[in-house]
């Protein structure tokens, strides 16, 4: 390199910058014509990178990194939010799905409970309709037993035995079993051999006649006023009906049992419902400060 190169190399930076004379103007461009060094360091003068942009760029990183976290933890939150907002939706959507199963298990339950509701109208109308043909009378008299044979026949499907004790026969067992008198009551049977009178599927049965009483629990209703002890016994194929009924009355599914389920759902939904406004408001919150 020869001292032209230096001389032209000093000048560079003021060339560039058009603070040349126009002599050493001339003589920069003469020698660079010439001098395929020095032309490559003008070019490479002239493309010095400015660095003033990415000096800016680290300085918004650095007022920014506080927030990186923030940052973080907001995008975080939406996520969790958008979850939330599904589960939510979701529990909705089970709680209708619940609500429109319980509904219909609520009205096939209280359909059959309406339906099976005659059994208990029964026992009531079979004692009354008794009780008014015996009346005051001590004895069973040839014009009753042909009336209580029409009650058995009348109700000839669903019983199996009807019996009528007069009261004075029985007063022991009657101070032992006072909830009798009081409304038709299922109880173990009397001996058949102490009524007045017997009905069955073949009409008056005989005082010698061995009477074997029904062994299911609830297949005998009795009730008893001053004079009288009227006491049935239900046919074995009406049986299950008897205890339908009985485990309905007794047993059945309560209203919240049978709506538990959509009222949980419906619960859940309220819970998850709120936190996800709550959620909403924070996101928004976070969103105002970060900008």
């Amino acid at each position: 390199m020869d001292n032209k190169c230096n001389i032209v190399r000093d000048l560079l930076p003021s060339y560039i910058d058009n603070l040349c004379s126009q002599d050493s103007i001339h003589f920069i461009e003469e020698h660079i014509n010439s001098c395929e060094k020095c032309r490559e360091v003008l070019e490479s003068m002239k493309n010095n990178v400015d660095f003033s942009d990415e000096i800016d760029e680290v300085y918004k990183v650095e007022v920014k990194r506080p927030f990186l976290k923030v940052s973080r933890f907001f995008n975080g939150q939406k996520k969790l939010t958008n979850y939330l907002l599904i589960a939510t939706l979701f529990s909705l959507l089970f709680g209708f799905i619940f609500l429109i199963h319980s509904n219909k298990k609520f009205s096939e339950y209280k359909e059959e409970v309406t339906k099976l509701e005659v059994v208990e109208q029964e026992k009531e109308a079979i004692m009354d309709d008794v009780f008014h043909i015996l009346g005051d009378s001590t004895e069973v008299t040839e014009k009753e037993e042909k009336q209580l044979l029409t009650i058995f026949k009348k109700y000839n499907e669903k019983l199996n035995l009807l019996a009528v004790f007069p009261a004075a026969n029985i007063k022991d067992w009657l101070q032992e079993n006072t909830s009798v008198k009081q409304k038709p009551t299922t109880i173990y049977p009397i001996e058949y051999n102490k009524a007045a009178i017997v009905i069955g599927n073949e009409g008056i049965l005989g005082k010698n006649e061995t009477i074997i009483p029904s062994g299911y629990d609830l297949g005998t209703v009795m009730m008893a006023n001053k004079q009288w002890v009227i006491q049935y016994e239900y046919k074995s194929s009406y049986e299950e009906t008897i205890e339908r009924h009985h485990q309905l009355t007794y047993y059945g599914p309560s209203t919240w049992s049978i709506f538990q389920a959509p009222i949980l759902m419906f619960t859940i939904f309220s819970v998850l419902f709120i936190v996800w406004l709550l959620l909403k408001k924070q996101n928004k919150r976070l969103k105002d400060v970060m900008g």
